[in-house]
């Protein structure tokens, strides 16, 4: 679900705006809020110099950490910052005011960076860039192709038009084999969605779905000749209605 942000929540939002750790919808509020304060700028590029001292990371992280680290953030938030309205800030000192949004920067400033150095050092088990994305979309929805033991979860974002399929459970398939997955629309026209590949170390197993993913209305996989097949030539392992 897309999170709308508050014009009152704008202001506290500087400090992580400085840093480029807050969402577009986020990003959106905050320069509003300087195009209608702009006095508030300096206050930006003080801290975006503030952060710009902080130490970085040697490792540079995977381009879907950032998304991760904001999905997560936003799950485990319990409420929403308390920020004080027009007329308190007014009467704040501004220095005081100062120091707590460059708090608020380098914290996220740091946050970003272990989680870097935290995943990136797992790079094998990191989900792959154009999946996460998907994965972390706001309109996000997943189905599971449930086969039991083996399992596929489809993931599908109207908005961005497309569809990931995400496993650790289904391994290898057999020599000379593979596993393909087949996207259905309404029409019941059925093409390829792509043939799975191999797992990684840790046995995760994510690609982009093939074809139209906003028309799809059921996914399927089934076992084929490796190279793959223009329709499926064996039973199907399981399927799930979107």
């Amino acid at each position: 679900m897309k999170r709308n942000v508050r014009p009152g929540d704008a202001y506290g939002l500087i400090g992580a705006y400085a840093v480029d750790a807050v969402t577009p919808e986020e990003r959106e509020a905050v320069e509003a809020y300087l195009r209608d304060h702009p006095e508030a700028l300096d206050e930006v590029l003080s801290l975006q110099e503030a952060a710009a001292t902080l130490p970085a990371p040697e490792l540079t992280p995977p381009a879907h950490v950032r998304s991760e680290l904001l999905a997560q953030v936003a799950r485990t938030r319990p409420l929403p910052p308390v920020v004080p309205d027009a007329a308190e800030r007014s009467q704040t000192p501004r220095a005081a005011r100062r120091a707590i949004l460059w708090l608020g920067a380098a914290a996220a400033a740091i946050v970003i960076a272990v989680a870097g150095v935290r995943i990136a050092s797992d790079d094998a088990g990191s989900m792959p860039a154009p999946v996460a994305e998907v994965m972390h979309a706001d309109d996000a929805r997943e189905s599971v192709i449930d086969m039991g033991e083996h399992k596929i979860t489809v993931t599908r974002s109207m908005g961005m038009d497309k569809a990931v399929v995400t496993s650790t459970t289904m391994g290898r398939a057999p020599d000379g084999m593979a596993y393909q997955m087949w996207v259905k629309d309404s029409s019941g026209k059925l093409v390829s969605g792509g043939l799975l590949p191999e797992p990684e170390k840790d046995g995760l197993i994510a690609m982009p779905l093939h074809g139209d993913a906003g028309a799809a209305r059921e996914v399927a996989v089934s076992m084929e000749p490796a190279g793959g097949s223009a329709q499926p030539t064996s039973k199907v392992l399981g399927s799930v209605q979107l």
